[in-house]
């Protein structure tokens, strides 16, 4: 059998993935001895495979575990291998963003208004809800609504909340975020976001959606940001490879 070339094999491994006749019910890929006994390729073209489904967004790898889908839901989402920052980013150092106003409590799953795109929780699993309104050189910038995993992040104080909450995390408590799945859409505003913008109800905001994750696969917190649009700006560093 006339063995496969890398796009071939990325093809093969796409057609079986999206049928849902490659993973188990974990999501995680055969390992890289059964890939090679399946398909007549080298060791070399099935990693850089893997390593091209990864860049696609497709796969996240995990040192000495393996494998895995991500972005089961992505089909409708469209995506660009990059970095995908926020004028925040850009400016950074040169404008004064900060939380005027916080809440934070502890919820059970059944009550959070949203959950991440690829992590079933049961009824009983608690999060950290923090709800942060926050502004850009004084101006109504964004309404930061997260949710974090409690037996992963621990405690989140006050402190951690007012500043930037992934550096605490990183600083404080030794966690450092590997990737985040990113979603960019537009909702309606209701009444209580409306009001903090200054701006009617049900007039559009642009929203990200993070689900964001540790360098081992882990999920420390899934969020939605929503923008005032008449401020915001995103920008994508494409990365070409």
């Amino acid at each position: 059998m006339e063995k496969l070339n890398i796009d071939q094999l990325v093809a093969e491994l796409i057609s079986k993935i999206d049928s849902g006749a490659l993973a188990n019910e974990e999501g995680k890929l055969p390992s890289e001895r059964e890939l090679l006994a399946r398909y007549p390729i080298s060791r070399y073209t099935l990693r850089q495979a893997l390593d091209k489904l990864s860049k696609m967004g497709r796969i996240y790898q995990m040192q000495g575990r393996g494998s895995y889908i991500r972005g089961r839901n992505m089909s409708a989402a469209s995506y660009e291998q990059g970095d995908l920052g926020s004028n925040e980013d850009l400016t950074r150092g040169e404008k004064n963003i900060q939380t005027v106003h916080f809440t934070k409590r502890i919820i059970h799953s059944e009550e959070a208004l949203f959950l991440p795109s690829q992590k079933q929780f049961s009824q009983e699993q608690q999060f950290i809800e923090v709800k942060r309104y926050r502004t850009l050189d004084n101006k109504p910038y964004l309404i930061d609504h997260s949710y974090y995993i409690p037996e992963i992040v621990g405690d989140i104080s006050d402190t951690m909340v007012l500043g930037s909450m992934f550096e605490a995390l990183e600083i404080e408590k030794d966690l450092r975020v590997g990737f985040i799945d990113k979603f960019i859409q537009s909702d309606a505003l209701d009444a209580i976001q409306a009001d903090f913008f200054h701006l009617k109800e049900g007039m559009p905001t642009l929203t990200v959606r993070d689900d964001s994750y540790l360098k081992n696969g882990e999920l420390l917190a899934f969020s939605k940001i929503f923008y005032d649009y008449r401020l915001a700006t995103l920008y994508m560093h494409k990365k070409l490879v």
